[in-house]
């Protein structure tokens, strides 16, 4: 996440904005490596030492699986010069690949974000795309692998990483019902900080000091009492993390970036080669300390994300053509493979969380002051479910004054003025945390939060005040539903015994094709139309 300061200039081996170049000292150089055999084809792997492949993700289909991912929207951190948007021009699945790529955004919607970063804000000048499997999946003890083209050009900046599950999404949640950074852990599978290509750097663009499409970056970053101004322990006395050169651009080839986290250490890999271990202890008693605080940050469940921004603290100043040039991230498939001893240790690890029940799809009428958590339950003692509503799926990509659209907590159950009865027609996502009765998470824990939590998703839509009504001899097409609802199946028979299927596509995200905007699907109950 972002830093809320520039600590020195770029290419000193300290931090910009969060990030940092490795020194010496953790870098590899992998001149000879390419993908192996195994794992240059699209149905490759580099499994082994017994590891057992427990979850895949291929990206079949014509679209994303938004039963697993969902997106990141608007101007987020790091003074990028990247707005996430939900258009198939930036975020798109295509011959069982995920495709992120970057666009020009129209001039008149591009912005500087200074309500965040004031007079050093970058002009934000193209749209981009970020995707995650927040409360959704996530992840613990055994490897991760991705397997990618990586984007090359001035300021391109793709990431593969992981943050803990409790994370409060930088605000996005209610901040009393989740934890910020770095006090949630973030695992840097793989990053890039992208160079001119060749073709622009004859043409004379400069690239930033240091930066190289040949070079990755893999770090952790979590809370320490003796951290940095922001309390990340990342980087002194020496940086946990480490680096990896190949002789060739990253962009020329598919290569398998992985983590592999045990209770012991956390490896990262490169085409199934370990260039970088990180163990959680140290024989010198105040190195041995920041690597405690390491395993509390990092052997945590943990979400997965993908991003491609462009520009930043880090990444410097984004060159004017990785729209021209197609600059994309493409990613072939995610898979997730366990040993059996880290099987055991993730399933010791989980039978300690709490576990909710109940959640599910809602629908109320407009004006309703509803608690949405009525019907979901946890399972341990003196816990209870909060929960916050977004509005993610109403977000307009462009077209609003000012250029900036941000994703807003509309309502919550806790430290929120506005309650259901608040929220205008529409469709939005509504987020449960559970955790011990009067636990405000945002400010119980600077370091990695002790307490078990754990999190889930559903849709909330809110019908017209009037409700929706239908014939039960009738298509259930005859209901009339707000502008940009559709039944999934229109000729589906109205029945009082069955839930019905909705796609909502908003009407107000003028700035995309309609063919081309975010569909949300959820579900609406039965008891959600009045029969005439």
């Amino acid at each position: 996440m972002e830093k809320t300061s520039d600590q020195s200039r770029l290419g000193q081996g300290k931090v910009v904005g969060r990030r940092a170049f490795v020194g010496a000292a953790g870098m590899v150089a992998l001149a000879g490596v390419t993908a192996s055999k195994a794992v240059a084809s699209p149905s490759g792997t580099s499994i082994q030492d017994g590891a057992k492949l427990v979850w895949s993700e291929h990206f079949d289909g014509e679209a994303l699986n938004q039963d697993l991912w969902e997106y990141e929207l608007g101007n987020i951190r790091g003074n990028e010069q990247e707005h996430y948007s939900s258009s198939q021009e930036n975020v798109r699945v295509k011959d069982g690949q995920l495709v992120i790529a970057v666009t020009d955004r129209p001039v008149e919607d591009q912005y500087r974000n200074t309500a965040r970063h004031g007079a050093k804000a970058r002009l934000v000048k193209y749209n981009s795309g970020s995707i995650r499997t927040h409360a959704k999946k996530d992840f613990l003890y055994g490897k991760l692998e991705v397997r990618v083209r990586l984007p090359k050009g001035k300021g391109a900046f793709p990431a593969i990483w992981m943050l803990g599950h409790e994370f409060h999404l930088d605000g996005r949640i209610a901040t009393s019902q989740g934890t910020g950074w770095p006090s949630c852990g973030e695992l840097d599978v793989v990053e890039l900080i992208g160079a001119p290509t060749a073709s622009r750097a004859s043409q004379g663009e400069i690239a930033s000091s240091g930066v190289s499409n040949r070079k990755i970056y893999g770090t952790p970053h979590f809370a320490y009492s003796r951290g940095d101004a922001d309390g990340d322990g990342s980087y002194s006395p020496q940086t946990l993390g480490g680096a990896a050169v190949i002789g060739s651009d990253f962009n020329d080839d598919f290569h398998v970036f992985g983590i592999n986290r045990t209770p012991e250490k956390l490896e990262w890999l490169l085409d199934g080669q370990v260039y970088k271990t990180l163990v959680f202890t140290d024989p010198d008693p105040v190195e041995n300390e920041r690597r405690k605080a390491a395993a509390a940050g990092m052997l945590r469940p943990m979400y997965l994300q993908i991003n491609l921004a462009t520009g930043g603290n880090w990444a410097g100043d984004a060159g004017d053509y990785l729209a021209q040039d197609g600059t994309e991230l493409v990613v072939d498939w995610v898979q997730y493979s366990q040993t059996d001893a880290q099987k055991a240790s993730d399933q010791a690890y989980y039978a300690a969380l709490p576990v909710i029940s109940g959640v599910a799809d809602i629908a109320i009428r407009q004006g309703q002051q509803v608690n949405l958590a009525e019907h979901v339950s946890v399972n341990r003692a003196g816990y209870e479910v909060v929960w916050s509503v977004n509005d993610t799926p109403m977000f307009v990509n462009g077209g609003v004054t000012g250029g900036r659209n941000e994703v807003r907590v509309v309502a919550s159950s806790k430290g929120s003025p506005q309650t259901t009865a608040d929220l205008p027609v529409g469709v939005y996502s509504v987020y449960y945390t559970a955790l011990p009765v009067g636990t405000d998470l945002g400010t119980a824990y600077k370091l990695a939060p002790t307490i078990p939590t754990r999190r889930a998703k559903a849709t909330l839509a809110v019908l017209p005040a009037a409700g929706l009504t239908g014939n039960p001899h009738a298509a259930v097409a005859s209901v009339k539903v707000p502008t940009g609802w559709t039944f999934s199946k229109p000729s589906q028979k109205l029945n009082r015994e069955i839930s019905f299927d909705v796609t909502f596509v908003n009407p107000l995200d003028g700035s995309v094709p309609s063919a081309k905007r975010l569909p949300v699907d959820f579900t609406i109950p039965r008891d959600a139309i009045t029969w005439r």
